[in-house]
């Protein structure tokens, strides 16, 4: 196993199945950041994507090809970045899930005035999660990230 530092649009369309169209939208609508560097350099210059982007792109997969809009997309990426990836009792968490853990699951909720990324090892109590004008869904992350070590 070789867990790699950078990653290109060939390899993240491996490891998220996305389609290679998708992941070029989701950098230049700033759901996924290339590295500054590699970004908009010009002809001949490949994007390259750190490992917590390639996992930002694991995790979005899934909501995109439920036909979530961008601007929830660019949500969930960032609280992904900000509130998950930036923690290290977190991060674990995603490491551990990326290794085959099945346990961990993000869910995301959105209503009418707000949204909210959760991390959490189990199944959630869902009658609380019934909000006017929303909706949640839920991942098991294994099922998305297993590829990031492959």
């Amino acid at each position: 196993m070789v867990i790699m530092d950078l990653y290109s649009l060939a390899d993240l369309t491996r490891i998220t199945g996305a389609k290679r169209r998708s992941i070029q939208l989701w950098a230049d609508a700033g759901v996924i950041f290339a590295e500054e560097q590699t970004d908009r350099a010009g002809t001949g210059t490949h994007r390259k994507f750190s490992r917590d982007e390639a996992i930002i792109a694991c995790l979005i997969h899934p909501f995109a090809a439920r036909q979530i809009a961008i601007g929830e997309l660019i949500a969930i990426s960032k609280s992904v970045r900000q509130g998950f990836l930036k923690t290290s009792g977190l991060k674990k968490m995603i490491e551990d899930a990326i290794r085959g853990d099945d346990a961990w699951c993000l869910m995301y909720e959105s209503w009418d005035g707000g949204n909210r990324t959760t991390l959490f090892k189990g199944v959630p109590e869902f009658g609380g999660l019934r909000k006017p004008g929303g909706f949640s869904v839920l991942i098991c992350l294994a099922n998305y990230l297993t590829e990031l070590d492959s």
